[in-house]
């Protein structure tokens, strides 16, 4: 039975010309060769990957995408969302969406507006809502069955302070002592917004894992973190658990030991053990470069699970486009990461 390849791919402002990446100057929008440039390096790119489902990112020429994407074998496509743009120039959009692309047909398609409980389980107030609304769509995946996706684009990294605010300020001390205290709570909020959407993803997540133990369920993303940040582990549980109540972690009775791993998502690459000691950047560059990008799967795919329905047997990161230190607006700066999935027989 063949196996099952499945992707996250950021594009980096897949935004066709006269469109602005939010501020209208010539470096932030695509001359027609600088596009065409782009969308043959995607087509090249996805050739390459070979992959069945892919999950994008930073996607605001819907139809545009749509159009390369069904020329290029994948004939299923769903965005959850439109693109905004800035309501004083229309030209400059202001947030992407994310995407996802199948070979196979969706049982469903449909945005993840909900945030499963987690204001009222949290201190994050009831205004929460994801920084780009997720797709949540189920694909039949031939021997392994519907198994649900996630296509993520967490909160950008960074604490933006609003130029206006601080020009508005007359003297050098207060726009020093503003933007050190703008910056600050600016940088609250961001690692906030990325902690809340891992726990309201891990709550969804969850919606299938509590309905069916063995729930196939995968999570294609730009996280904006490191593997080793406390968000990811939010998103994951991988941090050791040291109790059970009263009850020491070891102290589970053997017959329930399997649900430690049944509630914990897995990081794709730590899955597979010949992966090696080094991470492939996905972002910025072989040397110089970070790992942001990823494919989380529930136990259901986990090799080690012996009733799973699928196993993921390796993990690759494609960023030959870094070495060659192609231009990002004619490729990306990130690369896309891919991991095989094995169908597994019920035994």
């Amino acid at each position: 039975m063949a196996n099952v390849l499945v992707a996250t791919f950021n594009l980096y402002h897949f935004a066709a010309p006269g469109i602005y990446w939010y501020d209208r100057k010539p470096t932030a929008t695509y001359s027609g060769s600088e596009w065409d440039a782009k969308k043959a390096w995607i087509a090249a790119m996805l050739g390459e990957m070979n992959a069945d489902v892919i999950g994008f990112q930073e996607v605001v020429s819907q139809e545009e995408l749509r159009e390369l994407l069904a020329a290029n074998g994948y004939p299923h496509f769903y965005c959850p969302t439109a693109p905004r743009f800035d309501e004083d120039d229309p030209a400059i959009y202001t947030n992407a969406t994310v995407a996802i692309a199948s070979r196979y047909p969706f049982v469903s398609a449909a945005p993840l507006a909900g945030v499963a409980g987690v204001p009222a389980d949290t201190v994050i107030g009831e205004g929460f809502k994801f920084s780009r609304m997720p797709a949540d769509a189920v694909i039949d995946l031939p021997g392994i069955g519907e198994t649900r996706f996630f296509v993520c684009h967490f909160k950008s990294q960074g604490a933006f302070v609003d130029d206006e605010v601080i020009d508005a300020l007359a003297g050098w001390d207060d726009k020093i002592r503003t933007t050190y205290m703008e910056r600050a709570m600016a940088g609250v909020n961001q690692v906030a917004k990325r902690a809340a959407e891992a726990g309201a993803i891990y709550r969804m997540f969850r919606q299938s894992i509590d309905a069916d133990p063995e729930a196939r369920v995968v999570l294609l993303g730009d996280l904006n973190e490191d593997p080793a940040s406390h968000t990811i582990s939010i998103l994951t549980q991988a941090d050791r658990v040291w109790s059970w109540g009263s009850v020491a972690s070891n102290g589970i009775p053997e017959e329930f030991a399997f649900l430690k791993h049944v509630y914990k998502l897995y990081d794709a690459f730590n899955l597979v053990v010949t992966q090696g000691l080094t991470r492939p950047h996905t972002h910025g560059g072989v040397n110089s470069g970070s790992t942001l990008d990823y494919v989380v799967v529930s136990n259901g795919l986990n090799p080690k699970n012996p009733r799973r329905r699928g196993e993921v047997t390796k993990v690759e990161v494609y960023d030959d486009h870094f070495a060659a230190s192609l231009p990002k607006d004619r490729s990306s700066d990130h690369a896309p990461v891919i991991a095989t999935i094995k169908p597994v027989t019920a035994g």
